[in-house]
């Protein structure tokens, strides 16, 4: 299968869910990420707000707020898309796209070591591949900073194959979470 086919045929699957099992297998995949040593070690993360039938993220962001985390959401600034601090749900607004951004006032600072950073996408393999939404905004975003990232990824199991196709501008995940397990991949 091409990438636009994979693509194609997540967003058919995504679509037949109910709110029910979307909650439900949220809640089972955010649990899993507050228990990883990373997360809980980290002074800030860097999350994405869901739309769509995406993995709720919004308790998430909440819950990294109540531990007392640095939390940044990312917004589209034309071909780019920047991290911004918020303090408060409240302060997304939602994006021409309908995706909810944060405003563009706190710009995030990077930390020395490892940044924790959760990114979206459609279909992932075990080799820590990831197909996004088309737009390459991760991996540009990635390839402008030289700073180490912990690339952390939610899907449901049907998003996860044995083997995607990639491109060498492909920024690889260090962690998929599903429902059913955690995936630690080996990329260094």
């Amino acid at each position: 299968m091409i990438k636009e086919e994979i693509r194609q045929e997540i967003r058919r699957q995504k679509a037949s869910l109910s709110k029910e099992v979307i909650d439900l297998q949220s809640s089972l995949i955010r649990e899993q990420f507050l228990a990883l040593k990373e997360y809980k070690e980290s002074s800030q993360v860097i999350l994405y707000a869901a739309f769509n039938q995406e993995v709720n993220t919004l308790p998430l962001i909440r819950q990294a707020l109540l531990d007392g985390k640095k939390v940044a959401l990312p917004r589209v600034m034309k071909e780019n898309i920047e991290f911004y601090y918020i303090s408060s749900i409240s302060e997304l607004e939602e994006s021409s796209f309908g995706i909810p951004e944060p405003e563009p006032v706190d710009i995030l600072q990077l930390e020395e070591g490892r940044n924790l950073i959760l990114v979206p996408g459609l279909a992932f393999d075990k080799l820590g591949n990831r197909i996004g939404y088309g737009k390459s905004y991760y991996d540009r975003y990635f390839g402008a900073h030289k700073e180490s990232f912990l690339k952390v990824c939610f899907a449901y199991e049907f998003q996860v194959y044995e083997e995607i196709p990639f491109e060498a501008h492909d920024v690889k995940i260090d962690i998929l979470i599903t429902e059913d397990t955690v995936l630690r991949i080996s990329n260094r």
